[in-house]
């Protein structure tokens, strides 16, 4: 009888060790996958932070744009604006006006450089016309 107890024992110890050693590995391994998983939330949480800050900076860059459109849109519905549209792009005039040009005469700097952007060829050819 005391070895039957001595052999219980010995197959409890075992069975007891090898247990033990299943739940170290099994807590082991959700420490380990809470940890990593973990760690991949806050890689992703950096990221969509970053994105946010990215989409705020375009969110403030076309809030400008917006406002400025409105500004502009506000100001070519203004009887001004089409008048100078109207002068200026259209060339046209109000009954009883005359229009005059000014035309700038080229200066001598501007005279040079079109000399120079003549290319070879007519030079050659404009040795042999005088």
């Amino acid at each position: 009888m005391i070895s039957k107890f001595k052999k219980n024992k010995k197959d409890k110890s075992f069975k007891s060790k090898i247990f033990s050693a299943f739940l170290v590995v099994l807590i082991l391994f959700i420490i380990i996958f809470i940890v990593f998983t973990d760690w991949r939330i806050n890689k992703r949480r950096d990221e969509l932070l970053e994105r946010a800050s990215i989409l705020k900076q375009e969110v403030q860059i076309l809030e400008e744009k917006n406002r400025e459109l409105k500004e502009k849109k506000s100001e070519s519905e203004s009887e001004d604006f089409l008048e100078k549209v109207a002068r200026e792009q259209l060339e046209l005039k109000k009954p009883g006006e005359e229009v005059v040009v000014i035309q700038k005469e080229p200066s001598s700097a501007e005279a040079l450089e079109d000399k120079e952007k003549k290319t070879w060829w007519e030079n050659f050819k404009s040795i042999f016309q005088k």
